[in-house]
């Protein structure tokens, strides 16, 4: 497909998320930075290893909490530890392709978890976006924000259904106060994986499985736009 990045490379070994989840959730942490190490100096690229193992791993604790095999300080304390791996990987300054439109990121207003939210992050930036993340609703009024910039589209996170009479509330609000009149809204999370589309309360405009969906409707979205 024409809207998928180019840049991804599959290669992390099957079975490796279980092996992984073990690592990171061990006394010493060092152990899993060892292995990202290791794939890396494999040829692995650091975006194989941000979708296909990192977040992997999110959902598999996310999983095991559920089923009560890890306590939620256990995830709490993993979550903590794959956001700091991911950092590591960053892209390094200069090099990024010409900006191919503005996006706004957010986690819904009582939203904690943000991984996902970080690495459609760092994939927007790869693919030559410029992007304003936040990681944190608390101080950080949605509205305000897209009032004093026309943002392109506005991504939401979301891993809670608790949490969606907030998301909808919070995209009226950017809706009525965007100075984009034609912003598109995106929405994603573990509350909305096996939904086709938002529900007509949602309001939203694309409903995304992934961080590389999230890249390949921000690019659709251009094309519409005409802008390549």
């Amino acid at each position: 497909m024409n809207d998928v990045p180019s840049f991804l490379v599959n290669g992390i070994p099957a079975g490796m998320v279980d092996t992984f989840v073990h690592l990171v959730l061990s006394p010493d942490e060092s152990d899993a930075g060892r292995l990202i190490e290791q794939l890396l100096d494999d040829g692995v690229s650091s975006e194989a290893i941000m979708l296909e193992l990192l977040g992997p791993a999110a959902r598999l604790m996310g999983e095991l909490w559920c089923s009560d095999d890890l306590s939620f300080l256990d995830v709490t304390l993993g979550m903590s530890r794959l956001q700091r791996l991911m950092r590591h990987m960053r892209l390094p300054a200069g090099g990024l392709m010409p900006e191919r439109g503005t996006a706004l990121l957010m986690p819904v207003p009582g939203e904690q978890h943000v991984l996902g939210l970080r690495m459609v992050e760092e994939l927007l930036l790869r693919d030559g976006w410029r992007v304003l993340a936040i990681h944190s609703a608390k101080d950080h009024l949605p509205g305000q924000i897209v009032a004093d910039e026309a943002f392109d589209f506005v991504g939401f996170s979301i891993s809670g259904e608790r949490l969606l009479p907030a998301l909808r509330q919070t995209i009226r609000e950017v809706r009525a106060q965007s100075r984009n009149p034609q912003v598109r809204i995106m929405v994603g999370g573990v509350a909305l994986l096996g939904q086709d589309r938002p529900a007509p309360p949602l309001d939203a405009d694309a409903v995304v499985g992934d961080a590389l969906e999230a890249v390949a409707q921000a690019r659709r979205w251009r094309a519409l736009a005409g802008v390549n």
